[in-house]
């Protein structure tokens, strides 16, 4: 298990390095490997996550002779996500500076104990699918998620992939300058090329979420994985030469990565015996860490179960000593941070998965999957590259 460097060496300083750059505040610390001075001559900062794209996966794409036009054409370094390693919590950290113990957004399935649900939370929706909150509910006000990158005074802007920019949760972290789409890599090369030619000191949060959907949906060695890949490559060498005339730095990185988990090697813990009995309200988590809630009268039970149905396939960790442990980051603590962990965590071991399936929907398993504090989840690439030097 490999807990994120939040001293000195995660996506948590990195954000520091880049709002200082830009002439915002944050209270964390700069990335030791860039810092904020590094960056503060560049006119456009772009800082492009390629979600999923771990520095466990790029280095098999480089070591089967793939990425030769960026990825093998510029160095990078190795940093780390923060924990959980997963869509929700990372993004959430790059679009606010802050880290999950700040923003409290903690997995694709979220626990939220004051509306007794367990919510989608990046698409406002229940876990079955169903609206959350009725139209009009402040999510900005109920979410409390603190901003650094609010604070910046360059022109801030959001370059995101079809109705991302647009979502309703797109409004409770940082309100962008402005906020702009597109469908595909072209469009994010016209896009991102765009915005750094206009005038004036800006920077702009580029995301593409087509790699890790892939690894999610086919697995992360699956062909059509390796050839979007080298789109990626392609795309990324066309946004430099695009941007060679301007004073652009590109920063460019992952969110996390992910691992090979197999169908037969994921545990539904709806289907495991005695478990439901133990817990007060359904699992929340990733298919690689799930929190678990459970009912004080039923914590003998638990270890039992434990013991008998998941031990071989994960680690139960008390949510009290991740806490403790600072594995949610530094910073204050958000106030619903505390509630919305579990009272056990697990973590899946190698080659292991977990899902939760409510009543009345079809089970549903990614043969790649992330979540969890492996550290080919936690390890992330890292390039930096200088349009006009490149």
């Amino acid at each position: 298990m490999r807990l994120p460097d939040y001293g000195g060496g995660s996506i948590v300083e990195l954000m520091g390095s880049i709002i200082r750059s830009r002439g915002g505040r944050s209270p964390h610390a700069d990335l030791a490997l860039l810092p904020a001075n590094a960056l503060a001559s560049a006119n456009t900062v772009l800082y492009l996550v390629i979600d999923g794209l771990g520095a466990a996966q790029l280095a098999r794409h480089l070591e089967q002779g793939q990425g030769r036009r960026f990825f093998a054409a510029h160095p990078y370094r190795t940093i780390t996500t923060v924990f959980p390693a997963t869509t929700a919590a990372a993004v959430t950290t790059f679009d606010t500076g802050a880290s999950p113990a700040e923003h409290g957004i903690l997995s694709w399935y979220l626990h939220l104990p004051d509306q007794g649900s367990i919510a989608t939370v990046l698409r406002t929706t229940t876990r079955a699918g169903m609206p959350l909150f009725p139209e009009g509910f402040d999510l900005r006000s109920y979410y409390a998620v603190p901003s650094y990158v609010q604070s910046v005074t360059d022109h801030r802007g959001l370059l995101s992939w079809g109705e991302i920019p647009n979502v309703p949760f797109g409004r409770v972290g940082t309100l962008w300058d402005d906020r702009r789409s597109y469908l595909d890599l072209d469009g994010l090369v016209t896009t991102a090329a765009r915005f750094s030619l206009e005038p004036g000191r800006r920077v702009a949060y580029v995301y593409w979420p087509r790699y890790d959907g892939l690894c999610h949906e086919l697995g992360c060695h699956a062909p059509e994985v390796d050839a979007h890949f080298d789109a990626i490559d392609l795309a990324l060498a066309q946004l430099l030469e695009q941007t060679r005339a301007t004073n652009t730095t590109l920063v460019v990185l992952a969110d996390h990565g992910l691992v090979d988990a197999p169908r037969e090697r994921c545990i539904d813990l709806a289907d495991v015996p005695g478990l439901l009995d133990c817990l007060a309200t359904a699992p929340a988590g990733d298919q690689r860490q799930m929190s678990l809630f459970i009912r004080p009268s039923k914590l003998a039970r638990f270890a039992d179960v434990f013991a008998a149905s998941l031990a071989h396939a994960a680690i139960a960790v008390d949510g009290a000593d991740l806490l403790a442990a600072g594995a949610f980051g530094p910073g204050a603590a958000h106030p619903e941070l505390a509630r919305r962990v579990g009272d056990r965590v697990l973590l899946a071991k190698d080659g292991w998965s977990m899902i939760y399936t409510p009543r009345g929907l079809a089970p549903f398993v990614m043969p790649g999957a992330h979540g969890g504090m492996s550290a080919a989840e936690i390890e992330i690439p890292l390039f930096v590259v200088d349009a006009q030097k490149s």
